[in-house]
């Protein structure tokens, strides 16, 4: 099974962040997860050099969100780019930010709020196909 050294989930709700930080933990697919309650401590988390290979983006958050996170993070080095990140919407996104999201590179899909192992398994085989081609 592909491990995931490290994700990064990024929320303002308690709850969000318990619920998924646990079934990430009970999939086994990630070494370290990490968490943050806003955009600004996430920036703060990647700048310090911890790297996520996936983060799992609110929009709506206060302090700095979503939206102005991914425009900080957009202005990173490229070491960072490497980084696939999810936007979980708790409702429908507004077409006019579909577009947006579907304009930004590092943007690899739209997931419910709550994540499940469905829905892992099918990010770990979509994100590292190649991955897990050469570990055959």
């Amino acid at each position: 099974m592909k491990t995931i050294t490290r994700i990064l989930l990024v929320d303002d709700s308690e709850a969000t962040l318990f619920f998924n930080k646990t079934i990430l933990s009970k999939t086994g697919y990630a070494d370290e997860i990490l968490v943050a309650k806003n955009g600004l401590e996430a920036l703060e988390i990647i700048k310090s050099g911890v790297v996520p290979e996936i983060i799992f983006l609110d929009i709506n958050m206060p302090v700095m969100n979503g939206w102005e996170f991914l425009s900080e993070f957009q202005k990173l080095e490229n070491t960072f780019k490497k980084t696939n990140i999810f936007l979980m919407l708790g409702s429908v996104l507004p077409e006019e930010d579909r577009v947006v999201a579907n304009s930004i590179p590092e943007i690899k899909g739209f997931k419910g709020k709550m994540l499940s192992r469905v829905v892992m398994d099918t990010i770990v085989m979509e994100c590292f196909s190649e991955e897990l081609t050469l570990l055959e």
